[in-house]
Formats: structure tokens, sequence, C-alpha cells
């Protein structure tokens, strides 16, 4: 076989790899550059506020992300686990609507159950004293903050992870690979939260 021919074949593997790495790790190509833009942004001191959080006011986490049925549902579900109040609600999103199939599947791999979760918009949310906004991408957070007035609670999830990621893929739609790779990175965050509150 011609080397040229030989040359295509090796590149379209290597692309092949590529892609499939990038869909694991990030759910798309897009995922990537959205994610690695918000690092440089983290690293340039752009979401610095939002790792300035009064820990010992914090009573209740609320994890948000746009449907509430994948993310921030999961991520409720492991601070419970955990021993710490917490809720979930949606940006977007619909009032009483289940978990994502996908979702549940995903964490029923890791032995959690999303199966009970309901969905609740925002718009339907109770704000109590003590709560700690998180959300899993920046334009979330300035959402909370300039449209429903929440100021000085809110926070990023993937700002106290040691691998630092202001925004985290939305697992919707994405491969059980990435969701359970979205989901470690979920458990792993949470988990770093939950050592500030104790």
């Amino acid at each position: 076989m011609p080397d040229s021919k030989l040359g295509k074949i090796e590149a379209r593997q290597n692309n092949g790899h590529l892609k499939q790495w990038l869909t694991d790790r990030y759910s798309t190509r897009r995922g990537f550059v959205v994610t690695l833009w918000h690092k440089f942004l983290y690293m340039t001191g752009r979401y610095r506020a939002y790792r300035q959080v009064d820990w010992d006011s914090v009573e209740r986490l609320v994890f948000v992300c746009k449907g509430n049925i994948c993310r921030s549902a999961y991520a409720e579900v492991i601070a419970r686990s955990l021993g710490v109040e917490a809720v979930s609600c949606g940006l977007d999103t619909g009032n009483g609507l289940p978990a994502n199939a996908d979702a549940i599947e995903a964490a029923k791999a890791r032995g959690v159950d999303l199966s009970r979760h309901k969905t609740t918009p925002i718009q339907l949310f109770e704000q109590k004293k003590g709560d700690l906004f998180i959300a899993m991408e920046p334009w979330q957070a300035e959402k909370l903050e300039n449209e429903f007035g929440i100021k000085h609670n809110v926070s990023l999830l993937g700002v106290w992870a040691d691998m630092k990621r202001p925004h985290i893929q939305d697992p919707y739609g994405a491969s059980s690979v990435y969701f359970n790779n979205c989901f470690v990175y979920i458990e792993k965050s949470v988990s770093e939260v939950i050592k500030k509150i104790r």
C-alpha cells in the first residue's frame, strides 16, 4: 500500500481517537473549547468573586443548572448523601419533571438514585437565609445575580475542585462515558465544597 494511503488511514484513525477523547471528556468539541475558555478566564481572575464565600453563614446548598434534570439534580443527591442540607433548581425548566433518563442510568451505575427527583424552576424556588447558590456554568451564576437579584451568595461548583473547571459541560444528550466523567467531577467538587462547610 502506498505511503500516502497509509498516511491518510493513520490520520483518520488519529482524528477518530481525538474525537472520542473529546466526546468522553467534554461531550463535544464545543464543550472542550468553552471549558478551556472559562479555565483561561478563571486563571486571569475573572471568577475570583465566586470563591469569596462566607462559609460560616452557609446553611443550605442550592445547586443550579439549566434544566435541573442532570447536573444539579445529581449534585443535590450527592450533597445530601454526605450529610448536608441541599436542594436544586433549574433556570429553564418545568415544574415536577423527572430527571433525564440517561442521567438516571448514569447515576444508577454509580450507586446513586435519581429516580425520585422532580424539577423545580427557579421562579418557584423558595429562598432561605443561609442559602448558597452553586451554578454549573458562569452564565447561570450571572443570571442568578442579574435577573433574580441573588447577590453575595452565588458560586460556581467547578472552582472548588482540584482541577478547576468553572464551566461544567451539560451531559444532556451525551455519551454514557461523558455522563460518568461529568458525575465523577461533580462528586469531587461537591466533596470539596462540603469540606469548606465543615
